[in-house]
């Protein structure tokens, strides 16, 4: 019995389907669209960084590591990186990828949302009040009611507005 992904398996098996024959084009033309995209110098250092820790840990020589540097620095294209990167971190670790265009971010739960602002809306008052002491010079008051509220209210910022 074979799959779609294997070749004929006898005189009576077609071979690969159509399908997957289709989504095999489609993945080796995203492929190139992406081989394509030009990297910025903050990726090539990101790169360069990795080479270097490569070296520390003794994955790679002193002339491979100039070598791959050079190359590093002169790429032009995600393609051209990954080609430096070769064999020295697994394809999961080592990507390069951009956010696709036309896909968008998944979808962020509202909930978190909502408690931060109502919390934030109910805390609002006291770091303002403790900011005006604080900046008044009337009293250490405010400037506990800042250090109570304020590391609260952005940390729970942060839970509600995850970075992507």
């Amino acid at each position: 019995m074979s799959t779609p992904y294997d070749g004929p398996s006898g005189p009576g098996d077609p071979g690969p389907s159509e399908a997957y024959l289709r989504w095999r084009h489609l993945q080796e033309r995203a492929d190139a669209q992406h081989d394509a995209l030009l990297v910025s110098d903050a990726e090539r250092d990101q790169v360069c960084r990795r080479l270097s820790a490569a070296f520390s840990e003794g994955r790679i020589t002193s002339p491979e590591l100039d070598e791959r540097t050079s190359r590093a620095l002169a790429a032009r294209t995600y393609g051209d990186l990954e080609d430096v990167m070769v064999g020295l971190e697994p394809p999961a670790a080592a990507s390069y990828r951009p956010v696709v265009p036309g896909h968008p971010l998944p979808q962020r739960s509202v909930l978190p949302r909502l408690v931060f602002w109502l919390v934030g809306l109910l805390t609002a008052p006291f770091i303002l009040v403790g900011s005006v002491l604080v900046l008044s010079g009337e009293s250490i008051f405010g400037l506990v009611l800042v250090l109570l509220f304020l590391p609260g209210l952005i940390a729970l910022y942060r839970w509600s507005h995850p970075r992507t």
